[in-house]
């Protein structure tokens, strides 16, 4: 297995850029990030501690091909879930969630030459454990889809799907459960309550009849003076 250590993993990466270039036909490469999905850059600035890029691209060119190859890989979805790895990508995300994608994007790119190969950083490539543990009278067993469902926000949902993730309890239904709840939220934070959308009615003022004909004004003053009032 690959030492867990930055130097592992920039020696990883530059045996796929090594295989790619012998083919002649490696053109070029770029990676990029986002922390917000709006915009892109080579590296982001202003990521306080325990902030990563929520997403990574990466562009491959090849001879011969009409485009590159566009590799993007959202953080949520490609983290480690072993503690050493993932303490290493939060540390660095630039260098190992860049070379995670970058690698992603050679693959595709060079599969006649590189293969389906996986490194211990990738997804893929973690042990699953050798049988669930069964729950015990004192160990409750969890219920992924109602904690999915019971996320408020985008950050709670994010904190569910870490724990699954480390529980290897992440299934594909699951996951797409957990996609729909994230559209969900965002389109609950987005949304106008109907209350707030009804505009209450406004009183209709009473319309002055000093235009209408002279047998109008004649009849209101009849009607006045019975009820005892002045015109």
């Amino acid at each position: 297995m690959t030492e867990i250590t930055e130097e592992a993993v920039q020696q990883t990466l530059q045996g796929y850029l090594t295989i790619a270039t012998k083919t002649g036909e490696l053109r070029g490469v770029n990676v990029e990030f986002t922390a917000d999905g709006v915009t892109w850059h080579p590296l982001i600035f202003d990521l306080t501690d325990g902030a990563h890029p929520i997403a990574a691209r990466a562009r491959v060119h090849r001879a011969g091909w009409a485009e590159p190859t566009h590799a993007p890989e959202l953080w949520d979805e490609v983290v480690p879930a072993e503690e050493g790895w993932r303490s290493l990508w939060l540390a660095r995300p630039h260098v190992l969630f860049g070379a995670h994608t970058l690698r992603a994007a050679l693959r595709r790119t060079f599969a006649d030459v590189l293969g389906d190969r996986r490194e211990p950083d990738d997804l893929d490539a973690l042990p699953a454990p050798s049988a669930p543990t069964p729950a015990s009278d004192d160990v409750e067993a969890i219920d992924w889809l109602a904690r999915v469902n019971g996320a408020t926000t985008i950050d709670e949902l994010n904190a569910v799907r870490a724990e699954a993730r480390l529980a290897r309890a992440v299934t594909l239904p699951l996951k797409q459960r957990m996609d729909a709840r994230r559209d969900e939220i965002g389109g609950d934070a987005w949304a106008t309550p109907a209350s707030a959308e009804r505009t209450p009615a406004t009183p209709k003022r009473r319309e002055p009849q000093d235009y209408r004909p002279s047998e109008n004004r004649a009849a209101r003053r009849k009607a006045s003076r019975k009820k005892g009032g002045r015109r």
